[in-house]
């Protein structure tokens, strides 16, 4: 069951234009093919470039802002009981305007609809937790509730307009359940990673080489944020590239880092195996996002073996790793080199596909800034006179008339 907003079509006909000016940008194809494309692509939907769609966003976020505190002052209300059931009523309006967007003018990614699904999601939340808190609840037991409603809406909100960060919310508003269960650390953790799991193996089911071109990007994408949070979660020595070196004690002053061996070297196992797979499913299923996820990932565990093994740390070891990677890099690339047509098994070490300018790059900037001295030293350009040339008064017809 489809309850999206847009059809398959649709999503496929964007996915496909997007893919074209990508090929067009890298010489694939030619502008008059991207012509082609794009005249049987049409999705029939109102799109705006990355700016306007910020732009719009927050535009869009200072007015829901503006609307909802001039409310609460005009009205005076000060009781948190009101001004929860408040917040939860203006979510209805905001996500009904959000919809109506879509289905009347066809918005797509347009930043507005954006602006008032989250924010419609933010209040039916951030109300809902101050209900909670006036009605005394246990401060866990609300926040559970406020996470798993948060989720909820965030999935909601994927399913029906197809905004991707809106999965990424709904998986984030999951991972902070388990902290809220009085568990111990380790069992936190096998709880997160257990979660995560379950989400990534869901997802892997739903993957089918049936699947349209967009839904295997989107599946990709999350796919390669469980990886990485699932990754956050095994390696227990992460913290330690990010203290602050102080007179206070740190993680590793701690045998096994405060877990139970067992369950240490478990992680240390992990932290090289969670990378490994991660690694071939991508070259597998030549997915680059997940092969990049799993090769930092496999750096971050490089750097943090040390403190798993309990070494001694010295000021040298950065340019060690760095030597090392250097070294690996230049293998593979010479390995790709030399190579059929400079590839091996469909992979290649040129770049082939050029990025998207949402922008203006530098170089326009100083064209653009130094564009009257250019100009003032170019010769003036006599307008072309299509009929000049003509011989006896004939009106250009030795020009080719």
């Amino acid at each position: 069951m489809n309850v999206s907003l847009y059809t398959d079509e649709q999503e496929e006909k964007i996915f496909i234009r997007r893919e074209a000016r990508t090929w067009t940008r890298s010489g694939l194809i030619t502008d008059e093919q991207f012509g082609i494309i794009d005249a049987r692509t049409n999705p029939g939907v109102s799109q705006t470039n990355v700016f306007f769609r910020i732009l719009f966003f927050l535009f869009t976020l200072a007015c829901v802002i503006a609307v909802v505190g001039f409310y609460l002052w005009a009205t005076g209300i000060r009781n948190e009981v009101t001004v929860a059931w408040s917040l939860m009523a203006f979510s209805i309006p905001f996500y009904v305007l959000a919809e109506t967007l879509v289905k009347r003018n066809s918005f797509y990614r347009h930043g507005i609809e954006e602006a008032l699904a989250l924010s419609s999601t933010l209040l039916l939340c951030v109300g809902f937790v101050l209900l909670m808190n006036v009605l005394k609840s246990e401060p866990r037991l609300f926040t559970i509730a406020g996470s798993l409603l948060m989720a909820a809406c965030a999935f909601w909100l994927y399913l029906r307009f197809g905004f991707l960060y809106a999965a990424f919310i709904a998986i984030a508003a999951l991972c902070v359940v388990p902290f809220q269960l009085s568990l111990s650390p380790a069992n936190e953790r096998v709880a997160l990673v257990s979660i995560l799991m379950l989400i990534l193996w869901m997802n892997l089911r739903k993957c089918l080489p049936t699947n349209e071109d967009f839904k295997k990007e989107k599946l990709a994408t999350i796919q390669a944020f469980l990886l990485a949070g699932i990754y956050l979660a095994v390696n227990l020595r992460l913290p330690e590239l990010f203290r602050i070196q102080s007179s206070y004690p740190v993680i590793s002053d701690r045998s096994f880092a405060g877990f139970a061996p067992l369950f240490y070297w478990t992680t240390y196992v992990l932290t090289f195996l969670v990378p490994a797979l991660g690694l071939y499913y991508g070259l597998k299923n030549r997915i680059r996002l997940i092969i990049d996820v799993s090769l930092v990932s496999a750096v971050i565990t490089l750097a943090t073996n040390k403190d798993y093994l309990g070494l001694k740390h010295y000021v040298w070891d950065p340019a060690i790793l760095g030597v090392f990677m250097v070294i690996v890099a230049g293998f593979i690339i010479s390995w790709l080199v030399v190579g059929n047509n400079e590839m091996r098994h469909g992979y290649t070490a040129r770049n082939m596909l050029k990025p998207e300018n949402h922008g203006i790059s530098l170089a326009d900037f100083g064209a653009a800034v130094v564009t009257g001295e250019i100009t003032a030293n170019q010769p003036s350009i006599q307008p072309e006179k299509p009929f000049s040339g003509g011989e006896s008064g004939g009106g250009g017809v030795s020009s080719g008339y």
